[in-house]
């Protein structure tokens, strides 16, 4: 079961972000292992932050100056800044993919915020899909 967290700071874009892509999950019957919907939207940090129950917390590009700061706060979650280019026009399946390889790969490294090689600025990401996908593409 994945819990992911997404995040935006007021939660505007986050919840409209969390909204698509548990109706994205649903129409492709994606989140049927899920207990809950897997993707939740919620505020990191002051009275009413909470990070209980979730898998890893991905941070919505703006936040990448806080990144550092939030990870240091919650040392046992993984955290991951969502490129730019891909906020909004990813699928739940690829931001899946994204969320299982990002805590793999936080597990095999202790990175956090976790980025995957290459994309340590999140504005200079070029791919449209996950890594996993785009790692794929590059292969052929």
């Amino acid at each position: 079961m994945l819990n992911i967290m997404i995040t935006c700071g007021g939660g505007f874009s986050s919840s409209a972000l969390v909204t698509h892509l548990n109706k994205d999950a649903q129409e492709k019957n994606l989140d049927v292992h899920y207990e809950y919907k897997p993707f939740d939207f919620g505020g990191i940090g002051g009275k009413n932050g909470t990070v209980e129950g979730v898998e890893i917390v991905m941070l919505c590009p703006h936040l990448q100056h806080e990144a550092k700061k939030l990870a240091a706060a919650y040392p046992n979650i993984p955290f991951y800044v969502i490129p730019t280019r891909l906020y909004g026009l990813m699928s739940a399946e690829d931001f899946m993919e994204d969320a299982e390889d990002a805590i793999a790969g936080w597990k095999e490294t202790g990175m956090n915020p976790f980025h995957f090689e290459g994309e340590q600025i999140s504005i200079r990401v070029m791919r449209t899909v996950s890594h996993r996908k785009w790692m794929a593409q590059k292969a052929k």
